[in-house]
């Protein structure tokens, strides 16, 4: 998969920018605060209808615009499958409200308006930011999020279920919230239970397996990049039953899953209670990352961290790969800084993908060789200009 088009209006610090693209690593040079990372952004947008920066909808539209009376960004991508063309398109449409600029996001699927759920994985999509050492060391929160990201593009049904867990959550913890107080029931939480015990179990089903897959993957992907001096591993960590490991999660199925979190949460009503939360369930989920059988948070450095981000986003390419047949387009934010010279070699050389589209302030980072078969262009104050090919 590659993306052959893409035109921007008034995002982020572009107000008109179009993209004719071929297959093959697209470099797009510039100093800091340029735009390089907001192109990146886009195409990820396109991919997953979401940002991994942008707090809330407004952050996308073009500050120069805010002030019209319908201040508006567009974002639109065709990228070449397989199976034919397709086509993306997300306008972004604000309006000012009592506490300032709030907006809303629209999608388009070849033309033709669609919910937000229908549209992503249609052109499927990496990202690797600086952030994502965040991954290695940051919040449970970020790994969950990674996963569903990832499986998302890929597994529409557990996209669903994820949707519906959310709401679920939500609606179960308001309930516990009255019940402390005394204006519900404890037999109301039976519902809540059950619903959440069905889509519960999908995501624990489905994370255990997709995890397994990217321990593999990643351990490879990570022996490469760091020249086999260190063992990386990935290790499931499900909020469900102590007795419950993820291999047990994959070999019991779904429905049997589904009957364990049930009896879990009738067991532990009186702490949820007490605590005014759910307290058991794939929202409290984490991934174990090691290397050398070390914690990774706690003990890599920096540069052992930003491989290892980089070995789980390798892996994640891979998987979607497998499970769409499609190659996803590879996005990498400036992925050469904090690396020695043999880590950035083995980078480069790591990268299969139809393409990759990678950020840098510096062209002397890449071999002469890469520079030759890319796609460059320079950035800067929110213009891209391609370069000529020599």
């Amino acid at each position: 998969m590659h993306l052959r088009h893409l035109a921007l209006t008034n995002f982020r610090n572009y107000a008109r920018q179009d993209f004719d693209l071929e297959p093959g690593p697209v470099l797009l040079l510039g100093t800091n605060a340029q735009g390089k990372t907001n192109l990146l952004e886009a195409v990820f947008l396109l991919a997953t209808g979401r940002s991994a920066r942008a707090e809330v909808d407004a952050d996308y539209i073009a500050w120069d615009v805010r002030d019209d009376l319908q201040p508006y960004a567009r974002i639109a991508g065709t990228a070449q499958r397989a199976a034919g063309d397709v086509g993306v398109e997300v306008a972004v449409l604000g309006r000012v409200g009592t506490k300032g600029m709030v907006a809303s996001k629209r999608f388009k699927l070849n033309g033709v308006a669609k919910r937000t759920s229908d549209v992503i994985g249609a052109i499927t999509a990496v990202l690797f930011t600086t952030d994502d050492m965040e991954l290695v060391k940051g919040a449970p929160s970020g790994r969950r999020r990674y996963l569903d990201t990832m499986l998302s593009q890929v597994d529409h049904p557990y996209l669903r279920a994820l949707q519906r867990y959310t709401k679920v959550i939500t609606q179960r913890n308001a309930l516990l919230k009255r019940i402390q107080d005394g204006a519900a029931q404890t037999r109301e939480l039976a519902y809540w239970d059950e619903e959440l015990s069905r889509d519960g179990a999908a995501i624990l089903t489905t994370r255990a397996a997709a995890a397994a897959q990217l321990a593999d993957g990643a351990s490879a992907m990570h022996a490469r990049l760091s020249g086999g001096r260190e063992q990386f591993a990935l290790t499931y960590q499900p909020r469900f039953i102590d007795t419950w490991p993820p291999d047990r999660i994959i070999e019991s199925g779904t429905h049997a899953v589904e009957a364990a979190l049930l009896d879990k949460l009738h067991a532990t009503h009186a702490r949820d209670i007490a605590t005014g939360i759910t307290l058991s369930g794939p929202h409290r989920d984490d991934l174990l990352m090691t290397l050398g059988g070390e914690s990774a948070a706690a003990f890599a450095s920096r540069g052992q961290q930003r491989t290892a981000a980089l070995a789980l986003r390798l892996a994640e390419a891979c998987l979607l790969y497998e499970r769409s047949g499609e190659r996803p387009i590879l996005l990498l934010d400036d992925v050469l800084s904090e690396l020695d010279e043999s880590r950035r070699a083995s980078v480069l050389a790591a990268i299969d993908a139809d393409q990759v589209w990678i950020t840098s302030p510096d062209p002397d980072r890449f071999d002469a060789a890469f520079v030759a078969a890319a796609q460059t262009w320079h950035i800067a104050n929110g213009r891209a200009t391609r370069a000529q090919q020599p």
